[in-house]
């Protein structure tokens, strides 16, 4: 075994802790979207970039190679250490009834780092299979973002006919660290993730008028810090169908093509109760030669508490598998977003749900060409969104995917320790041609690092 292979677990953990550190690279993702002044802003896909592509299988997804955060039961069945890092980029476009726009955003997405506590490589060697595994993870992940640049003029009458422009921008946004463990029992495997929910968003709004010299300027300036524990419990279940015996001649065949099963799973969790900790400044500023000077402070408050609700979400799926050879599923996810409440901001929003299906096919994991070993993966959703605007319906949104998990080459001392380049294309749209429709093309780039090494106890040194 060379000196590299034995190091492999140390450039993981190594990689995850320059990755944690260096936290401003979530912060430089961009979100530029006007739906992101309702709510908490847009949610963030929880989907890493393995499972993107497949978005119906979030609540029954498992694999000895890849983390799926979305049910905290599924790191019970990863048989190598994994350390997963994606990112994303964005094309939309968007229209309103009188005008157009393109965007490009993008950054990172995800971060995370799981195992399993009982190394599977020992199992093999003492030729006894554990009835039981735990397994654990780490991640941080993105939970909304706020980013958004809107103008709007219009016209009062007064001793002439004079336009008023009012601007509204917001930034920022609220991220999730949180720390997983889970307890397999032959086919039941249940989990719990516990973590932390922080961020800051700023919303700053002007008003002045447009067509005079030395105009006066109100703003209204807010700045919210969010913070509180939050937690998700799930459960998979695992049936593996009979095995195929047939009888030919005197003599008993068995089907070694894989076995077939079939899975349940489901996460859920309860209401979160979140802090908020807010800055609200309104002053009235003249411009004067082009620059702003401040005249009055109407009001300038610090460190408001306050109180937000966050709503509880359950999510239920069902799958079908056969051995590494393909998988298919669907999930559906209702989330009571009418709970939300905020004591800075208050808003209300609309229950939503979500249906999702997903599908990955192997060629032949075997196989000698290196195209029978890549995993293809489709899939789709249709999911209504809790955000309104006055005058229109519930917002939907509809997307399809595709993706390739292309394996990289294994070494030549171990030929279990393979790790992975993930992409998922998603088209889509969501809004109401009403007021805006968005259609959107999202890239997602992922990467997964395996070793075997965890936990690896050696009968010789």
């Amino acid at each position: 075994m060379n000196i590299m292979l034995k190091k492999n677990k140390y450039i993981i953990l190594l990689a995850f802790l320059v990755g944690f550190m260096n936290f401003d690279a979530f912060s430089q993702t961009k979100e530029n979207d006007p739906y992101s002044i309702i709510g908490v802003g847009n949610i963030s896909d929880q989907n890493f970039a393995s499972i993107a592509a497949m978005p119906g299988l979030s609540a029954t997804y498992h694999d000895p190679y890849f983390i799926n955060i979305n049910n905290p039961a599924a790191s019970a069945f990863l048989s190598q250490a994994a350390f997963e890092l994606g990112g994303n980029y964005q094309f939309k476009s968007m229209k309103t009834p009188l005008a157009s726009d393109n965007v490009n955003l993008g950054g990172l997405s995800y971060l995370s780092l799981g195992f399993p506590l009982f190394n599977t490589v020992n199992e093999q060697f003492a030729r006894k299979k554990r009835p039981y595994s735990l397994g654990m993870t780490f991640s941080l992940t993105p939970y909304a973002s706020v980013g958004y640049d809107l103008r709007e003029d219009y016209t009062i009458v007064t001793e002439s006919l004079d336009t008023i422009t009012s601007t509204f921008q917001g930034t920022g946004g609220s991220y999730k660290l949180q720390w997983g463990n889970s307890f397999r029992y032959k086919g039941l495997s249940v989990g719990l993730d516990v973590g932390y929910l922080f961020g800051q968003t700023s919303f700053e709004h002007w008003d002045y008028f447009l067509d005079v010299d030395d105009e006066y300027r109100n703003r209204y300036l807010e700045q919210t810090a969010v913070g509180g524990f939050i937690w998700k419990a799930g459960a998979i279940y695992e049936y593996l169908l009979p095995t195929k015996v047939e009888i030919e001649e005197d003599k008993i065949k068995i089907d070694n093509s894989g076995r077939t099963r079939i899975t349940l799973g489901v996460h859920a969790n309860s209401n979160y109760n979140i802090n908020t900790n807010s800055d609200i400044l309104i002053e009235r500023r003249q411009s004067l030669a082009g620059v702003l000077v401040d005249v009055d402070t109407m009001q300038n408050v610090s460190e408001t508490k306050g109180k937000m609700t966050l709503p509880a979400e359950i999510a239920v799926g069902l799958m079908v598998s056969k051995d590494m050879k393909y998988r298919v599923g669907v999930d559906y996810t209702m989330t009571q977003w009418s709970n939300y409440t905020n004591s800075v901001n208050p808003q209300i929003l609309q229950n939503s749900y979500k249906i999702g299906f997903g599908a990955e096919y192997i060629p032949n994991i075997r196989g000698i060409k290196y195209r029978n070993r890549i995993r293809y993966r489709i899939g789709g959703f249709y999911k209504t969104d809790p955000r309104t605007v006055v005058g229109t319906n519930q917002f939907t949104h509809v997307a399809g995917t595709f993706g390739v998990g292309l394996p990289v080459k294994p070494s030549a001392e171990n030929r279990r320790l393979v790790s992975f380049v993930n992409l998922s294309l998603e088209a889509g749209q969501y809004g109401d041609e009403a007021f805006l429709k968005e259609t959107y093309i999202k890239l997602h780039l992922g990467f997964t690092l395996n070793d075997n090494q965890w936990f690896f106890k050696r009968k010789y040194n």
